[in-house]
């Protein structure tokens, strides 16, 4: 059960990944640019999805390594983005994505102290 627990995180971490791809795929919709520089401002839009999904491989198998990266990142999101200081529009998002992401941190640095 625990084991199944910790995939669905991890799994839930990949699509949050994904949803962040998505997402950027509005730049296509920006005119008087050549498809070249449209390409490059969607690599690097995407590039901290990339990271997200660099950083889930190389701790796949690290518990206590997953659960703090992602409590920094998540921090450094709620820091960068100023969720705080523009509370009433986003608090969808502090639910839907800052909350969840403490949570399984959280979830994966207590079953690394149970191992």
């Amino acid at each position: 059960m625990k084991n199944k627990i910790l995939l669905g995180a991890k799994i839930f971490l990949i699509l949050i990944g994904v949803f962040l791809i998505i997402l950027q795929f509005d730049v296509f919709q920006i005119e008087g640019h050549t498809v070249f520089e449209l390409i490059g401002g969607f690599l690097v839009s995407i590039s901290p999805a990339i990271a997200l999904f660099l950083f889930i491989f190389f701790c796949w198998n690290k518990p206590f390594y997953l659960g703090i990266g992602i409590i920094v990142i998540n921090t450094f999101m709620l820091i960068l983005f100023q969720f705080l200081t523009h509370i009433p529009e986003s608090l969808p998002m502090i639910f839907v994505m800052i909350i969840p992401l403490y949570i399984i941190g959280t979830l994966f640095i207590l079953e690394s102290k149970k191992r």
